[in-house]
């Protein structure tokens, strides 16, 4: 009488195949290899993934669009339009990549899809903020405009958004009887007038986003916010319609 336990049909087509020769067994340097090789890709993925995240996030506050909200609804539909879809787009295939590598790892493969995405996000925002606020891109950005970044030159002399010409960033001049000067990024002098409606304490130096059509360098101001940061940018592109990569 056989007492063997009757197999599985998955164990029958697994001994028959090995019986067949039609799996071949690898050495456990090769699993060490594969292990290392998606390691680092990993890493170089991620790392990449941060970079362009912090680039993102650096380049809405250079540009004057990280204060849009602060408009109200207006400020937030534009905000939307000029958004650098191309590089969100780009950061996001980054992330949806890791997390099919992270996937090969046994301990991301038992979490559901949906907290490893949340996660992977929730890391790349912190890490890309906290990037932002060192002096890595505005370094990048003054060797950029210096023709010293000979690789990511272009993206850092090109950035920003499309459809620019109503928000205005820069670094008061001067006051005039109906309003101020401010200087942009890229030396170009406008002239701002505020009407009575609009509520604004504007001294000599205050660093301010102002939302409003140009017309030959005079900007009718329909809203002015002063904003603080750290940038240290002394020239930037007034045209935000360029390719990021050409």
């Amino acid at each position: 009488m056989n007492n063997e336990p009757e197999k599985s049909p998955l164990a029958n087509k697994v001994l028959n195949k090995l019986e067949n020769s039609q799996i071949k067994m690898r050495p456990k340097a090769y699993f060490v290899l594969k292990t290392v090789l998606i390691a680092l890709a990993i890493v170089a993925v991620a790392l990449f993934a941060l970079y362009l995240t912090s680039f993102i996030v650096f380049a809405l506050r250079a540009s004057g669009l990280w204060y849009l909200p602060k408009f109200g609804f207006n400020g937030i539909g534009a905000l939307i339009t000029l958004l650098p879809w191309f590089l969100i787009l780009i950061a996001a295939l980054l992330i949806i990549v890791m997390e099919v590598l992270v996937k090969y790892f046994s301990f991301a493969y038992r979490r559901p899809i949906l907290f490893s995405m949340i996660g992977i996000i929730t890391l790349m925002l912190l890490g890309g903020l906290i990037i932002d606020r060192t002096q890595f891109h505005s370094n990048l950005f003054q060797k950029a405009q210096e023709r010293r970044l000979p690789i990511a030159g272009e993206l850092y002399r090109n950035f920003g958004a499309s459809k620019f010409r109503d928000v205005h960033r820069g670094t008061v001049s001067g006051i005039t009887d109906n309003g101020f000067l401010i200087e942009t990024q890229n030396g170009q002098t406008l002239t701002i007038i505020v009407t009575p409606d609009i509520d604004a304490d504007i001294k000599k130096d205050d660093v301010v986003v102002v939302l409003g059509k140009q017309d030959n360098g005079t900007v009718q101001a329909l809203a002015i916010r002063k904003i603080r940061d750290n940038l240290p940018l002394r020239r930037m592109p007034m045209n935000m319609n360029k390719q990021f990569f050409k």
